[in-house]
């Protein structure tokens, strides 16, 4: 069997987030936020769902309050499709409204029961998560 083979036959399961790292265009990389988790699942047949928090300033009030808390909160959902290490997520619910109908591209690399998830590069840089397989 190949490593490719392999890669794709471990996705499918259910994942909590060891990490999330922005890196910026110059490669410095800042956690996202403090406190950060979340759960990650790839089913079987093509679905997946992600959704990720991180911590809020308590001293924050009133519409600042909204607003942390919104910018606190990461979802979608919907459908995947591998390609070799590239995944393709097609997303039909979204925490944003922006995403939604929009495919996400993310590149994927494993080490042991771990994947690791990064964004192309955007305006701002890219992401980088790493995902630990939960029973693995």
């Amino acid at each position: 069997m190949t490593a490719q083979k392999n890669s794709e036959t471990s996705l499918p399961g259910t994942y909590t987030l060891d990490s999330f790292e922005i890196e910026n265009l110059e490669g410095l990389r800042t956690p996202w936020g403090v406190n950060t988790r979340g759960l990650l699942i790839y089913t079987p047949d093509g679905y997946m769902s992600v959704s990720i928090n991180k911590d809020i300033d308590a001293a924050q009030a009133g519409d600042a309050e909204f607003e942390a808390i919104f910018d606190s909160v990461l979802f979608y959902s919907g459908t995947y499709q591998m390609e070799c290490d590239l995944i393709r997520h097609q997303v039909t619910q979204a925490s944003n409204p922006a995403r939604i109908g929009r495919e996400m591209l993310r590149y994927a690399s494993w080490s042991g029961p771990c994947v690791t998830l990064v964004t192309p590069k955007e305006s701002f840089g890219r992401a980088i998560l790493v995902w630990r397989k939960v029973g693995a």
